[in-house]
């Protein structure tokens, strides 16, 4: 009999790109911060087995979900999706104002450098974004952790985000940059 921590397995995840506004309520959000600057504002939420985000310039919106089987989303604006099996990569220009780009990897390292990752990122937990420590079932074992790095400028938002996965001994890595058109940033 295997203890869990309680949160989805990494290939039960996926990977969305939507050319809309998803409401929050789609979300059960465990943190959240609103990032913004002229030309454009950015809603972060860390939610159950991944993360949210809301990008708006003007009158293009992208949302990118990282999310498990809990969370049902809709199809219409759907522009990318993936399950997390091995590194992938997107990038995507909708609309023509806003330039997208994203990777996404999953690492699986040994249980004591995984324990030891997971007490690095509660050292500096949410000084530069985001940071949410769920509940685990399992005592013996570290609590999954999700992180996001906000990195802001006046014409690009870049997050990295880090997931982990303690009945896994892994890491769910994730690379947004979401830049907007020089004609856009200029304004």
């Amino acid at each position: 009999m295997g203890v869990s921590s309680g949160r989805s397995r990494i290939a039960d995840l996926t990977f969305h790109v939507f050319r809309r506004p998803l409401h929050p309520d789609w979300f059960g959000p465990r943190a959240f911060r609103r990032v913004e600057h002229r030309g454009w504002s950015a809603d972060l939420r860390i939610i159950e087995g991944g993360h949210a985000v809301l990008f708006r310039a003007g009158p293009v919106c992208l949302s990118e979900v990282l999310c498990g089987p809990e969370t049902v989303l809709p199809e219409p604006g759907l522009l990318f999706h993936c399950r997390l099996r091995h590194e992938r990569s997107t990038h995507l220009h909708p609309g023509g104002l806003i330039e997208y780009q994203s990777c996404m990897d999953v690492e699986r390292v040994a249980p004591e450098v995984f324990r030891h990752l997971c007490e690095e990122m509660t050292l500096d937990p949410s000084r530069t974004g985001l940071f949410h420590r769920f509940r685990s079932a399992n005592r013996l074992a570290p609590p999954p952790i999700s992180h996001l790095h906000v990195d802001a400028g006046a014409a690009r938002l870049s997050i990295h985000a880090f997931h982990t996965f303690p009945d896994e001994c892994a890491i769910v890595r994730t690379q947004s940059l979401f830049e907007l058109d020089r004609s856009l940033a200029q304004r």
